[in-house]
């Protein structure tokens, strides 16, 4: 069965500074339409709070697509839980989001005490709580994530990780060692490319950059769903680039020499 691809609304970033009227609910047919049955929303494109979630939610749902929340905060702040998370989780909720996307942010060290917090919005909320590496060796590093989900696991906390292939890049860590050592906790891909121009990193599509994308998600199972996670141009083009680049996501399927 080939892999699920999703895809996230960064997509479409050019097409919405194009046109700032344009809301995440009104792709949802256009990308339906290409197959893709997984939509991850991204809180930063959100402008019209509540309202806009639960009218995403009903297009959602008249469309038949499943829908993902990517929300650019951390779990953590100053060593506790972070006080907005409860909201997030609320409108993850008016989404019927299948899964939340958070980084990890700021945690010395997870206690019994910070780890029951996390549970009770677990155990209220159907949303998954998945975190992100983020570009900073601190907070996104193989070690530093395999570590806390570690804990995580004593705590008997339900969490998992996205694992995002061009974020490593950003520290100097080999993307697809990072694959083998968080392997057992990935439950989410998020894919995109990045360049190095001179002493910069550019974020890019998957087949302009300089990773090789193809060798890095085949080191996760066919289970493991991805997302397209770039912006894939103008309005003229991008049906046919998500489309492309779905087919050849999907075309890729991992030995077990790979994943062994």
């Amino acid at each position: 069965m080939p892999r699920t691809i999703a895809l996230n609304t960064i997509a479409y970033q050019q097409v919405m500074k194009e046109n700032s009227t344009i809301r995440q609910a009104e792709l949802l047919h256009e990308i339906k339409s290409v197959g893709i049955d997984y939509v991850e929303i991204r809180r930063e494109f959100v402008t019209d709070g509540e309202e806009e979630l639960k009218q995403t939610a009903e297009i959602a749902k008249k469309e038949q697509v499943k829908l993902f929340y990517s929300v650019p905060d951390d779990l953590f702040k100053d060593n506790e839980v972070n006080p907005v998370l409860e909201d997030y989780f609320k409108e993850a909720e008016l989404l019927h989001a299948l899964q939340m996307k958070v980084t990890l942010g700021d945690l010395e060290k997870l206690t019994k005490e910070i780890a029951e917090k996390i549970k009770r919005l677990l155990n209220q909320f159907t949303t998954k709580l998945l975190i992100e590496n983020d570009q900073s060796n601190e907070r996104g590093s193989s070690s530093r994530l395999k570590a806390f989900m570690e804990e995580a696991a004593e705590f008997d906390l339900s969490l998992g990780l996205t694992f995002d292939v061009a974020n490593f890049v950003y520290f100097d860590e080999n993307p697809i060692e990072s694959a083998k050592v968080l392997r057992p906790f990935v439950q989410y891909v998020h894919i995109k490319n990045v360049k190095k121009q001179g002493e910069k990193l550019e974020a890019t599509d998957m087949e302009s950059g300089d990773l090789d994308i193809r060798s890095i998600l085949n080191q996760f199972s066919e289970d493991v769903p991805c997302a397209i996670e770039y912006p894939c141009g103008e309005q003229n083009k991008i049906k046919q680039k998500i489309e492309h680049d779905k087919n050849e996501l999907q075309s890729w399927a991992p030995s077990q020499s790979n994943i062994g």
